[in-house]
This record gives C-alpha cells, structure tokens and sequence, in this order.
C-alpha cells in the first residue's frame, strides 16, 4: 500500500474520514480522494474551506497539497489547473444553504468570488455547464433547519403568506414591466431568501421554502431581462435552477432550465439556448409516475417546453426543428383538460389565446407570415388593453407579418401605434422589438428570411 500523502495524513489527525471531509466541504468524495493523490487540487472556493477544516494556513494547506500535476509548483499559485467547481450537489446542508441564501440576498456574487470562466454566474457559458451538472446530479434528501440565536420557526402559514405575495408579483408582471417591477421582485427574493437561513423548520417546510425561491427567480429573471440587466437575468435563473433542485421539484427545475434557453435565445445565444431548451425537455420526459412532482408535467407544462424549444431553433436558423417542435407544443396544449389538469400555478399565463401568439410568431419567423398575422391579429384583439408590454410586442409582430407580405401601410401604421403606447413603458423587450421594426421599415425591401423579431 504506498504511502499517506501529508494531506490525508492531516485529514485523519483532524478525525476526518474521507467521506466525512467531502460532506463537510460540499464535495464528491472522490475529489477528496484525488487530491491526497496529487491529481487534482481544489478550486479557490474549496480551499479556503479545506484549510478551515484541517486547521491550517492557506499557505500550510498549499505545502500538503504538494506541487501541482499540471506545473509542478505549489498548489494554489497563480497558473496551476484548478478542478472544476461542482455546481449542482447531491447533498444539501449548511454550506450549500448559507451560500444560496447569501448570493439571493446580494442579488449578485459575493465580494471577493471568483469568476467562473465563461463569464461567472450572469455568463451565458456558466449557466449551461449548470444545467449539465443538473441533467445528471440526483436531488439532495430532505433536511431541517434549526438556526441557532434565531428562534423562529416558520411553518405552512409562513410559506402561505410568501406564495400570495408571490402570486401578487405575477400578476403585477402583467400590467407592469420590467424597468418597474424588477425592484420589488429582487426585493421580495432577497425577504424571502433570507428566511432560509435565519429561520428554522421541517424538512418540508424547507423544500416548500426552496420552491418558492426558485419561482420568484424566474421571475426575477425575467424581469430584470426586461429592466435591461442581462447578466443579472442569468444569474436568478441559474439560482433558481439550484434551488428547484435543492428542493427534489424536476420539473419546476426543467421549467427553470427553459425559461433560461428562451432568455438566452432573445439575447443572441441561439446554440447555447437549443442545448438548454432540450435539456430541459429531455428532464421532463424523465420524470415517471412516482417521482416526486411528476403531477405537474401536465400537457400544459409540456407545451409550454416544447414552444420555447421551438423559438430556441428558430433564433438558429433550424426551420425544420422548430417546426417539429412547434407542432409538438400545439398537440400537447391541444390535449389538455381545461379546468382539471392539475397545472402548477406558474403557467397561469399560458391561456389559449398565449399560445396562438406564440404560434403565430413563430409561423411568422418560419416564413408563414399570413398565417402567423391571423393567429397575432386575434389574440390581440382579445389582449387586455392593461397590459401595455405585451400589447407593444405583439402589434410589434403583427407589422412583422405585413412586413413580409410587403404590406408596408399596414406595417406603419402598427409601429406608430406601438410607438405611442411604449411610451408609457420602461420594457427593454418592448424597445428592441420596435427597434428591429423601425429598422425593418426603413430599409427599401425588406428580406423575408430577416432574422428572427
């Protein structure tokens, strides 16, 4: 048997097992395993907690690791090849807790975190090796939570009273947009995050906890994208994935994991927001009888994920996965039992009269702009007149189909309408679409293959 290594020699003089350590540190066991073997060394992030733990020195810790396999010089130097952070865990204690509920409080990373390559937690690269750790990493059990010098406990009235003031947040998203809302969504994450570890409760009030965490960072999401913070968009949803996880929810998660393709697809990451699109798809279709929520992958839910897998490959030029994908979501909205589908409460918004509007902007962005202006021109005429942004966006759309018909009065006299009411607005969704609109007009014929509004 070779020798112990002066890291798993520490470890055990500090009455650590292997396993013990890893659980301490948040981490696999077998990474515990490769640093005593000199293989790999841990990320900035673990380090300080490993030091922490053996009772060292950051220096002391960087003469147990021994020199790195990559440079050969000191672990923790500038230049030596760090192990990749494990983004989504399987385990779920006081570490992981704090952490999320630091960074959903901040409304940013933390002073002095490290980036994460590919542009830290608001890049788009970061978000997508998330959602491949979450395809593949088991949910962590259930644990309670007793806070110590905090005596409060909070139960299921507790969580009752955040889900109204949750609900009242969506249906302010619908008549207010985002430069408005976003503060008092950020607020009410931050309020209720800060719950999560200042508060104790059962395990499942815990996971109710996480659940609510993860719906009001979609939320978050969106309309901080809307408020013109795209990084900021990222970040939530990346939360929100992590706490939808926390909470053993697959498919809240999945609808998580596309409401951030759909967000990465309207901010010019097309390849990126396919991978995660079907990611997210591929969860769903995981989720079987007795698995804990599989009630909510109602017809409903599934039309709502293909429909953005749909957008995803129209933003990337692939016509004929977004139309497969399309006619997937219409059969799947077409199957459902209005009124007795037990649809989760965060596809309130996916009335018939939505998906027609997805639909036809689809078939618009597909090359069926007659079609696609039929299904935008009924819907709204329903729309509630309320709902400024989205009367903004779909008149936006409906002058793109008059535009590809080279119907170019018609198309005018939409924007000026838009134009008019986007005024009254502080929505960057709203502004980029009359932008491309404006854009669109002015050029003297314009391309039916434009790219897609």
């Amino acid at each position: 048997m070779p020798p112990l290594s002066a890291l798993a020699r520490r470890r055990r003089s500090r009455g650590h097992t292997q396993e013990s350590l890893a659980q301490r540190l948040g981490v696999d066991v077998s990474s515990v395993a490769r640093w005593e073997r000199g293989i790999s060394t841990p990320s900035p992030g673990v380090r300080q907690a490993l030091a922490g733990e053996l009772a060292v020195t950051l220096d002391g810790l960087a003469v147990l690791l021994g020199p790195s396999p990559a440079t050969g010089l000191p672990a923790g130097r500038r230049g030596v090849a760090e192990e990749p952070p494990v983004l989504i865990k399987d385990i779920w204690g006081a570490a992981e807790r704090d952490d999320l509920a630091v960074r959903l409080g901040a409304g940013a990373p933390r002073p002095g975190a490290v980036p994460e390559p590919g542009g830290g937690e608001g890049g788009h690269g970061h978000a997508v090796r998330v959602v491949h750790q979450w395809l593949i990493t088991p949910p962590p059990p259930a644990h309670a939570h007793r806070s110590h010098g905090h005596p409060r406990r909070i139960g299921a009235t507790d969580l009752e009273d955040v889900c109204a003031r949750l609900r009242y947040l969506h249906r302010a998203d619908d008549t207010v947009a985002g430069g408005d809302l976003y503060p008092a969504v950020r607020d009410e994450l931050a309020r209720t995050a800060a719950l999560l570890r200042t508060t104790s409760y059962n395990a499942t009030v815990g996971r109710g906890l996480l659940r609510l965490l993860a719906e009001l960072c979609q939320l978050a999401g969106w309309s901080a994208a809307d408020a013109g913070d795209e990084g900021a968009g990222t970040r939530h949803h990346v939360h929100g994935i992590k706490a939808a996880h926390a909470a053993d929810a697959p498919v809240l998660a999945a609808q998580l994991v596309s409401s951030l393709g759909y967000h990465l697809a309207e901010h010019g990451h097309g390849r990126d927001a396919v991978t995660v699109t079907r990611s997210a798809l591929a969860r769903l279709e995981a989720v079987g009888h007795g698995t804990p929520g599989a009630a909510e992958a109602t017809p409903a839910v599934r039309a709502l994920l293909h429909a953005r897998t749909a957008w995803a490959h129209a933003v990337t030029g692939e016509h004929v996965h977004a139309d497969e994908a399309l006619r997937r979501a219409e059969d799947a909205y077409g199957a459902r039992r209005a009124g007795t589908d037990p649809d989760p409460a965060w596809t309130y918004w996916l009335t018939p009269d939505e998906m027609q509007i997805i639909a036809g902007r689809l078939d618009i962005a597909l090359g069926r702009p007659r079609r696609g202006g039929a299904r935008i021109g009924a819907a709204l005429a329903a729309c509630d007149p309320r709902r400024v942004r989205e009367t903004v966006l779909y008149t936006a759309w409906l002058a793109h189909s008059h535009l590809r018909r080279h119907e170019h009065g018609p198309a005018k006299e939409l924007a000026r309408q838009a134009r008019r009411l986007n005024g009254t607005i502080r929505s960057l969704y709203a502004d980029r679409a009359l932008t491309h609109l404006t854009r669109q007009l002015t050029t003297p014929r314009p391309r039916t293959d434009a790219a897609p509004f």
